[in-house]
């Protein structure tokens, strides 16, 4: 049977591997220095101060707190997908709204005032001939 801190360092390095980009060359630097000797959280937490981005900084942060607890890491991972989750669906409904927002000018400043005209003028037109 492997040992869960053999399974911790063989993530890190399946990722790089099979990935490309910033982040995969982030996590290249943060699996040699745990490949150097420092124990996976730090090196995790200096992944997190380097990019700055606060989604990684939680997610290491998430990570290091199961690591150091014993928790199990799926229960971890899977509260933590569900928190991005929830996130990205906030930002899409902040975005709808202000979207909603930007709709209504042309209803309100072309499709209602044509809209009036053609209510207002058959009765405009009948009181003409009227008088």
């Amino acid at each position: 049977m492997r040992s869960v801190r053999g399974r911790e360092r063989r993530a890190p390095s399946t990722g790089s591997r099979l990935s490309h980009g910033e982040l995969a060359i982030e996590l290249g630097a943060c699996l040699a220095e745990a490949r150097a000797g420092a124990n996976l959280p730090t090196a995790l937490q200096g992944l997190a101060d380097r990019t700055g981005l606060q989604s990684l900084a939680r997610f290491v942060d998430g990570i290091v707190v199961a690591v150091e607890r014993g928790t199990p890491l799926a229960e971890v991972l899977r509260a933590q997908a569900q928190d991005v989750r929830e996130t990205g669906r906030r930002a899409v409904m902040e975005e709808g709204g202000r979207k909603e927002i930007a709709m209504m000018v042309p209803v309100v400043f072309l499709v209602l005032p044509v809209t009036v005209l053609f209510a207002i003028f058959p009765g405009v037109a009948f009181l003409r001939l009227a008088v």
